[in-house]
């Protein structure tokens, strides 16, 4: 928890770059590249901002240096990172969720545990979270990309729990180089198209060097009924005592279904009994809902997000003196992306409180009409208590189309004070600001206005509105374009987001020791972050549903001073059994204006008994301080899944079933045979300003080994735990937590039992709370190993070879003190887990190269990964359930690239990823760890003038 804020601190460092240029001994984020002309080669890699003569930091560090860039053929930031072990797959080009952003996920513990920087420095957020878009980085631009994993906010600041990745961008370069690409599927589709050009030259007889790039790109759409394997919709099931899939769906389908109570047990047309789905409208007529009815949502939902990108970038230096150079960098993107959801779910029972079905309706069947006229219709006002659910596939799909323009810019100074000691300054500024407007909403209102017919003319509406349309939602398609035009609408949001930042830094050494250089950073820094959510005002009114059932105004901002300093000490060194024996520790001070004062530091340390062999260890505790949206943001509906234990059946409890109607207020008159109607359960999401940080401790040991008698050969291996302590979630860790952990103690003083509470009056779980709290904790751990082998074959070229890998050992989540922790290790989904977790994960790569040609085989290996229903039924001591395919199988991915230069200043390149089109696992897979689209070709050329 914060301790009493040190608001001289603060005030000090808001003085402006003019304090900061006088105070040349504090230290920030250097450039993380060779520094030219330090002694020793001394460089900077990222974990430490102490330059040091080797690369190997104390923290396990993997880099994608510019070979693997070139190799990987993708126009897709994120793509690069997604083959890291280490990274499990944030958002991309596959996801169809989420603000279209792409992003990194290290260690599967979140995206905003992950700090992504630029050259050592902070990049402004693409969303309230912070999170940054990797869209917003040209991948042709980045020079190499450093992953630290395990908490380095000792070094980095907030955010940094799970680690940091840094792309260090190219900033020095003369002449103009034009490049572009085509890719396509193997199917036809998932076209991408890329033009790009980089000019560049000295200026100021040398003194100075200026750099533009620029890019262009384009990705095409491609639909879940593009691929087999995403049109199918499948549920477990138990037959003759066997587990097996059965076709299934959503719940609210396009043909419509009505329910009550009153309705179960009664028999249809047919001679079926009604149950608690209640009636659906079928072709053949109205009947008792089947599961077979559900609805497919699959193949309307983007396999491949469509985007356009515009980048320019401008970087440059400029030496004022021998001794001081100053320094710039800037960038504008403007993109547009789009994503697609099935058509929007309705249902009375959700958004319309006290809905009553006028059976006068002229499209209802007349069948029908008698059917509910007789059983439901006691007091003959042809109004009657039922629940309608509709999936309005008539109006299309759920679109989202955001325009994104993002711009920032670093200006700064740097120098030498003396020949050991380097300074820097610098500003940094930029936003992002992304309109999104949405397709397929449904007017509430106008919606509920169409039922209810004039008794004089059932064809026209009761209310005064002459724009009304009495709706026909009885069926596949049954609404006409007039009634489409007067429910329909397009909604707008837009987010603005804000970052500024100032630093100051000193870095090299202050003197020798026998064993060597003694190291320093010390630092300040000031930064501010601000953000605006500005729905729109239908959503406001809680008058449309589309992507969401009602959103407030979101904004607010905070601002951190801090102070930090790292020493690196070399105690002993080339002695008999001690080639190097060193120490390293580090401490940061933040003053937040939101969370109050917090201390992160680290201490670690590595010892070489003889050259070639390295061991390193390290302890770092780091924070996270609450961001914007989880401080600040309104109420949010969302409408997670979940299974409500008021449920009637055969596993539920007495004890369940009187505390659902004497404490949760389900009407005894339905409990035994209440149903939840949907699979989705509406709650609401919202900011606490009264959060505190996050706090997290991370232990990493291992060892480097550089054998002499195998030149070229290096193998690492590293032991990580983390652990995070207070994590800011939804209360209870969402809403099937919260459903869990009340029914683990069936008590209104069990403060997970109230929101539970909210409910329509016949018993339906309604706008359930969830706001942000301090509430959960997380724990990662797991052993990282990478080879390295480089071998001359003489005139036949060199041979290449890596492989890098993670075990997952741990992957624990417990969303609230009361709920037993879920171990998601070896996991995918099921709701206890989500993304997949693997125990086994690597990839490796061999490469041909022999003079003007190149040629690479990488292999992708994704472990098995057992069904998260499991997982969770392990935590709970339930009994675990039976399921037809309860794990992946091991998935391998074979990419196959190839680079010729055609001249010494030109070269053509080719690749195919998933060489062996190999789809993702069947039924058990989710898109942004598993490829959906199969195998795809890649063409490209670049050329230098």
């Amino acid at each position: 928890m914060g301790i009493k804020r040190v608001s001289s601190v603060r005030t000090g460092l808001r003085g402006g770059s003019a304090l900061f240029l006088s105070m040349a001994v504090m230290g920030t984020a250097m450039a993380q590249e060779p520094v030219a002309g330090e002694e020793g080669g001394a460089i900077v890699v990222t974990g430490s901002r102490i330059p040091r003569p080797d690369v190997e930091s104390n923290s396990p560090v993997n880099v994608i240096g510019e070979e693997e860039i070139k190799l990987s053929v993708t126009n897709e930031t994120e793509q690069l990172l997604n083959a890291l072990p280490q990274a499990v797959s944030g958002a991309g080009a596959q996801s169809n969720t989420g603000n279209g952003s792409a992003t990194v996920n290290l260690r599967n513990l979140g995206t905003v545990r992950t700090l992504v920087l630029q050259n050592g420095r902070r990049i402004v957020g693409a969303s309230q979270d912070g999170v940054v878009d990797l869209n917003m980085i040209p991948p042709s631009l980045v020079a190499r990309v450093e992953v630290v994993t395990g908490g380095a906010s000792a070094v980095y600041g907030s955010d940094a729990m799970a680690g940091v990745v840094n792309f260090v961008m190219k900033d020095d370069f003369e002449g103009l180089e034009v490049g572009g690409s085509y890719g396509i599927s193997d199917e036809g589709d998932a076209e991408r198209y890329n033009l790009e050009f980089t000019a560049g030259g000295n200026f100021g007889d040398g003194r100075g060097n200026l750099v533009f790039h620029g890019s262009y790109y384009d990705r095409a759409q491609v639909k879940g009924a593009a691929r087999s394997h995403a049109t199918v919709y499948l549920a477990d099931a138990i037959v003759n005592g066997e587990p097996v899939l059965v076709p299934s769906g959503n719940g609210v389908t396009p043909q419509g279904t009505i329910f009550s109570p009153q309705l179960v047990g009664l028999t249809d047309p047919y001679g079926n009994t009604i149950g608690t789905a209640g009636i659906f409208f079928a072709p053949e007529g109205w009947r008792a809902y089947r599961q077979s009815d559900g609805f497919n949502d699959r193949p309307f939902t983007n396999l491949q997000m469509p985007m356009q990108r515009w980048s320019g970038s401008l970087l440059g230096h400029y030496d004022v003196t021998d001794n001081v150079r100053a320094f710039w960098e800037g960038s504008y993107v403007h993109s547009k992306i789009n994503s697609t959801l099935g058509a929007v779910p309705m249902s009375s029972s959700g958004f319309i409180p006290g809905f009553q079905l006028d059976i006068r309706n002229p499209y209802l069947d007349p069948t029908l009409r008698d059917f509910l006229s007789v059983n439901m219709d006691a007091d003959g006002d042809s109004l009657v208590p039922v629940n309608i659910n509709r999936r309005l596939l008539d109006g299309g799909s759920r679109t989202s189309d955001q325009t994104r323009d993002f711009w920032r810019f670093v200006v700064g100074l740097k120098g030498d004070l003396t020949d050991r000691l380097k300074w820097e300054v610098f500003y940094n500024q930029g936003q992002t600001k992304v309109t999104d407007v949405q397709g397929g909403g449904v007017l509430i209102d106008s919606f509920a206005n169409g039922f209810r017919t004039d008794p004089s003319d059932p064809y026209k509406c009761a209310v005064a509105d002459p724009k009304c349309v009495v709706l026909n939602p009885f069926g596949l398609n049954s609404l006409t374009r007039e009634m489409i035009d007067y429910i329909y609408t397009d909604l707008t949001n837009i987010t603005t987001i804000r970052q500024k930042q100032l630093g100051a830094s000193l870095t090299g050494s202050l003197f020798s020791l026998p064993a060597g250089d003694v190291g320093i950073s010390l630092g300040a820094e000031y930064r501010k972050e601000s953000s605006a959510f500005d729905p729109d005002q239908l959503y406001v009114m809680g008058k449309a549903l589309s992507r969401s059932a009602g959103l407030s105004p979101t904004a607010g901002s905070f601002d951190v001073a801090e102070l930090y300093g790292e020493l690196y000490v070399p105690v002993l060194a080339d002695m008999p059994g001690v080639e190097l024996l060193a120490f390293e520790g580090g401490a940061r001070f933040s003053d937040y204006s939101t969370a109050g004062s917090v201390w992160s530091y680290k201490i670690g340390g590595e010892y070489s008994p003889f050259r070639g062999l390295k061991f390193r260890g390290l302890y770092q505790r780091a924070v996270r301080a609450p961001n914007v949206v989880e401080l600040f943001s309104g109420a949010t509906n969302t409408a997670p899944q979940a299974v409500d234990f008021c449920n009637a059946g055969t596993g539920r409890t007495t004890a369940e079933r009187d505390f659902c109607v004497n404490a949760l207020g389900i009407p005894a008159s339905v409990i035994d045979v209440f149903q939840q109607e949907n699979q989705q359960i509406r709650a609401v999401t919202g900011g606490n300003p009264n959060l505190q940080e996050e706090t997290s401790d991370t232990w990493s040991v291992g060892a480097v080994f550089r054998p002499e008698f195998l030149p070229g050969f290096q193998l690492t291996v590293d032991y990580y735990n983390i652990k995070i302590d207070d994590a800011i979630g939804s209360f209870g860790g969402g809403l099937q937590s919260v459903i869990n952990a009340c029914n683990a103690d069936m008590s209104l003083s069990n403060i997970f039992c109230t929101p539970l509470r909210n409910r329509t009056p016949d018993g339906q779980l309604y706008d359930v709370p969830l706001l942000n709290a301090n509430i959960a904790k997380l724990e990662a751990s797991g052993i990282d190993y990478r080879i390295d082998y480089r071998h001359s074959l003489g005139s036949a070229g060199n041979l290449s070879y890596y492989l890098a890998g993670t075990y997952l050992i741990d992957a624990i989540s417990q969303g609230s003190p009361i709920v037993n922790p879920v171990n998601c290790a070896g996991y995918i989904g099921g709701g206890s887990c989500s993304t997949a977790n693997p125990k086994w994960r690597f990839t490796q790569r061999l490469t041909w190269d022999m003079d003007n040609l190149q040629v690479s085989l990488r292999h992708r290996f994704i472990g098995s990964a057992k069904d998260g229903r499991i997982a969770g039924a392990k935590a709970s001591g339930a009994a675990i359930p039976l399921l037809a395919v309860p794990e992946t199988g091991d998935v391998h991915y074979f990419d196959l690239s190839a680079n010729l230069d055609v001249t010494d200043n030109s070269s053509i390149y080719a690749s195919v990823d998933n060489l062996f089109d190999r789809d993702p696992p069947f039924y058990l897979f989710e898109r942004e760890t598993y490829d959906a689209i199969g195998r795809r070709f890649t063409i490209g050329f670049r050329a230098n003038f």
